[in-house]
């Protein structure tokens, strides 16, 4: 059964008018869609509003060449998924490397075999559909899972007596990623701060980290707009400076758990004003959340402050308090970029 390329767009690169005209009328034959363009530039910039099935990519262009466009496609979270085949008279081991490295799917050299060009497109189409299928499936899995731990963990809080315990388990909800709260927890026979800092000590020993690049922007507006609504009603004011180049190499999961911890802590303690300020020195980013306080429970700061400590260190940061003279609390948190 012949496939259907009517529903497929691609994205052609290219700097030399004949070799677009030569890819855009064999793909045409193939009922594939096209859009070209002749520098990466403007192939970002096209990127910004389609979303092509496919990318076929020339590497000698001016200004951006093939593998400065590649890097920058994998580095947009919005068009990192998007298959590329780099398609280049260049055909050395080591501009095949460093093709593959700057994030291409396939390396296929010209002169090319028509076929064979047609069937990787093709091909690395498949794959990126059964990819995004297969993550959508596992989203569902995992979003059903964390309604799981989140009810099982709130059901539990809601049958004891509201004592202390039941207090430290609902801060917990908050310290770290839902996913990681199990039957250990809720079965915890020391049931101390220190018993839930020792918890998430042991917890943490067989968390596997998937470290990744993130913006350090878009996961404090995430964070910052899910608490917004709880702290408007005490009058909670928002002071935000942040740096746009900001990232850290982190744990998604990870790293939103700490930013929740520390922020939500911040504006419990607040007497009105939470300053968020993130900045990058060198290798590190370096982000501050600070308040005035006008009391404060030290058991739950250290304990808050231990378990983001724990969380950190495990994609190589750090965590600090800092307590002023004048009430000023500060929380710093350091990750590599």
């Amino acid at each position: 059964m012949a496939t259907d390329n009517s529903q497929c767009t691609v994205l052609v690169v290219d700097d030399v008018p004949v070799n677009v005209l030569l890819v855009k009328g064999m793909l045409a034959k193939q009922k594939f869609k096209v859009i070209s363009t002749s520098s990466g530039q403007q192939a970002l910039d096209i990127l910004t509003h389609e979303r092509p099935d496919c990318i076929l990519m020339d590497i000698l262009m001016p200004n951006m060449n093939g593998f400065e466009t590649t890097r920058a496609v994998r580095a947009n979270p919005m068009t990192r998924d998007i298959p590329i085949i780099m398609l280049s008279a260049l055909n050395s081991d080591a501009d095949i490397k460093e093709g593959l490295e700057a994030g291409a799917n396939e390396f296929v050299t010209k002169p090319f075999v028509q076929d064979r060009l047609i069937s990787t497109i093709q091909s690395q189409i498949t794959l990126a559909t059964n990819r995004k299928e297969r993550e959508e499936e596992e989203n569902i899995v995992s979003s059903s899972a964390h309604y799981d731990n989140t009810m099982r963990l709130l059901a539990f809080v809601a049958c004891q007596k509201q004592d202390n315990w039941s207090r430290l388990l609902t801060e917990m909800a908050l310290c770290v990623p839902i996913e990681l709260v199990n039957d250990d927890l809720l079965n915890e026979s020391d049931h101390s701060a220190q018993g839930l800092i020792n918890w998430t000590v042991r917890r943490m020993k067989n968390y596997y980290v998937r470290n990744a690049k993130i913006s350090v922007n878009d996961t404090l507006s995430d964070v910052i707009s899910l608490i917004k609504p709880a702290t408007a009603v005490r009058g909670v004011t928002w002071r935000i400076n942040l740096n746009n180049d900001a990232s850290v190499s982190a744990d998604p999961a990870l790293f939103r758990a700490v930013l929740t911890n520390l922020i939500s802590y911040a504006c419990r303690l607040s007497t009105g004003d939470v300053q968020v300020n993130a900045s990058v020195d060198g290798g590190l980013t370096n982000i501050v959340i600070a308040t005035r306080t006008a009391d404060e429970d030290t058991e739950t700061t250290d304990m808050r402050v231990e378990i983001a400590l724990e969380l950190a260190s495990k994609m190589n940061g750090a965590v600090v308090c800092e307590r002023g003279s004048n009430g000023m609390c500060q929380f710093q948190i350091l990750l590599q970029i």
